[in-house]
């Protein structure tokens, strides 16, 4: 498939300065419009629907790398009938969007093939690319929608005023009920353990409890998601942003990555909004573009809605989509069954219960006295950058069922004192030899420190966790080529022996291992192209 995206590439320089050549000079529209009914169809008009279709094709996260290098073949094969057509049918306009659309996820793969491995626990935000799903409905289709969205409308209660009729808003209804309906159903199990706290969270501070659903469309309710400008979590904050609505961001913790914390600083950021605008759509738009740009056109526009405001300059196409697929989401969402969106009950409760402490706790000892796996803790505990709590007073939160006996052990570790060291890291280490300095494994410390990445960059600071005064916790960490604790921490290096598993890739191993993919290439002769196979064996290299 490496090849196929290079190629992709290649072509997107020679296309470049014939896409320009043939463009329309005039803002593209970037709201579905109604396709026109007429006589005669011309081969670009078919040419943008085969390309359209490749592209949401490619848009679909489940399809397989083998189906993914059969639509970029498709691609390249429609490129090259795009310069079979005469002049004007290559100026036509939604041709020119279709291909440029194309081009573009292309370029985007092609970067793609050699970049590092991200955090284990980011997610990329859903946004960038959701926004950027035009749908062209037809009129029929449009007259369909609006009927099932006036039906559904009876049944629910909403704070902010929703357009029914408008194109736009129809059109982000029809793609989460369709082509995005496993997609949107996901977003909402994702999102129903916490939407009782942050519905009453949103009312607490006086916000429309229906704009929980923003949720959606910022991060698909994933409590971890990361965007491309590098805003973090559910509520999508960048970190100046978090700290002015006051989340705590700090080696222990990062408060972004708790949903209902993070909820709150959400809500009051969309009051402030409506107080400074005294309408919810551009609230709603504030909260992606920035109050800035809102108050500029409010000045020379004072009376302009939303509506209006779409029409101009002022804003991004971005932040002209977003709006309406917030209020498409916020119809589907509240009435999902009228839809046929189904919510399985299968997604996973949050019953806790919080319990107070005032001094740091390894939650790693604790899940094994609860006989839990510690990924129930840290689930329970979203905001946590590492296995140990912090330092000073701090709400942890364990399964309710298990309170009594997660406060008996707590009481015996009151006066019992962790002791561990942050070090700093230094150009040209990386976690293999930051273990050999603190002699333990490199998986203690990838467990320890949540979501480290395999390249560490200098002056990141990590958690090495000890156990007693001169000595380091091994207990929880892994040996991979069964050595005996008192071979652990020798200075002198040792080559480990990884078997594959069933869902290994390279750069999986090489993160998990403290190591980095060319390393492990070039310990065991392989290249990135390798295939590997269930029960291969490789050699973990010794930096």
């Amino acid at each position: 498939m490496e090849t196929s995206y290079l190629k992709t590439f290649a072509l997107l320089i020679c296309f470049g300065a014939l896409l320009v050549s043939c463009a329309v000079q005039q803002e593209q529209k970037i709201y579905p419009v109604v396709q026109q009914t007429s006589p005669k169809v011309n081969r670009g008009q078919e040419l943008a629907d085969k390309i359209m279709s490749i592209c949401d094709s490619l848009s679909n996260s489940e399809i397989s790398d083998d189906e993914k290098k059969g639509l970029y073949s498709e691609g390249e094969n429609a490129l090259n009938e795009y310069f079979m057509l005469e002049e004007e049918e290559m100026k036509e306009p939604r041709l020119q969007g279709a291909v440029e659309r194309f081009l573009a996820i292309s370029l985007k793969n092609a970067l793609k093939v050699n970049e590092a491995p991200t955090k284990k626990e980011e997610e990329e935000s859903p946004k960038d690319e959701l926004l950027n799903m035009t749908t062209f409905l037809s009129a029929d289709e449009l007259l369909e929608t609006l009927k099932e969205v006036e039906k559904a409308k009876e049944n629910i209660s909403l704070g902010i005023p929703i357009p029914l009729d408008n194109e736009t808003v129809l059109s982000y209804v029809r793609l989460y009920e369709s082509k995005l309906k496993n997609w949107f159903s996901a977003s909402l199990e994702r999102g129903y353990p916490y939407l009782d706290e942050i519905k009453a969270v949103f009312k607490d501070e006086n916000v429309p409890p229906e704009l929980v659903y923003l949720g959606i469309v910022e991060s698909a309710f994933k409590i971890n998601a990361r965007s491309r400008a590098g805003a973090l979590g559910m509520w999508q904050f960048m970190e100046g942003t978090a700290k002015k609505y006051e989340l705590k961001i700090d080696f222990w913790e990062d408060e972004r990555l708790d949903p209902i914390k993070s909820a709150r600083a959400s809500a009051k950021y969309l009051n402030f909004l409506y107080s400074t605008f005294q309408d919810w759509h551009l609230a709603i738009a504030s909260y992606n573009c920035g109050e800035g740009k809102i108050l500029r056109y409010k000045s020379t526009h004072p009376k302009g809605d939303f509506w209006s405001l779409r029409k101009t300059r002022f804003i991004r196409k971005e932040t002209k989509e977003y709006v309406p697929a917030i209020l498409a989401a916020i119809i589907v969402a509240s009435q999902p069954e009228s839809f046929g969106i189904k919510i399985s009950s299968s997604y996973k409760e949050r019953d806790f219960a919080s319990i107070a402490i005032d001094f740091q706790v390894d939650l790693r000892e604790l899940a094994r006295f609860l006989d839990v796996p510690v990924e129930t803790l840290l689930f329970l505990n979203p905001s946590l950058k590492r296995v140990l709590t912090p330092p000073g007073k701090y709400e942890l939160k364990v399964p309710a069922n298990l309170y009594e006996k997660a406060e008996n052990y707590l009481k015996t570790k009151k006066d019992l004192r962790v002791e561990y060291v942050i070090h700093t890291v230094r150009k040209g280490e990386t976690i293999r030899t930051i273990a050999r300095k603190y002699k333990i494994e490199p998986s203690e410390i990838s467990a320890v420190n949540i979501g480290l990445p395999a390249r560490l960059r200098p002056k990141t600071q990590i958690l090495i966790i000890r156990n007693g005064e001169n000595h380091f916790s091994k207990e929880s960490a892994v040996s991979l080529n069964n050595q005996s604790k008192s071979d652990i921490g020798e200075e002198k290096k040792v080559s480990q022996t990884y078997i594959v598993k069933k869902g290994d890739t390279l750069a999986k191993i090489a993160r998990d291992n403290g190591t980095t993919v060319e390393s492990l290439c070039r310990s065991n002769k392989i290249t990135t192209k390798t295939t590997l196979k269930i029960g291969m064996k490789l050699v973990i290299p010794s930096d």
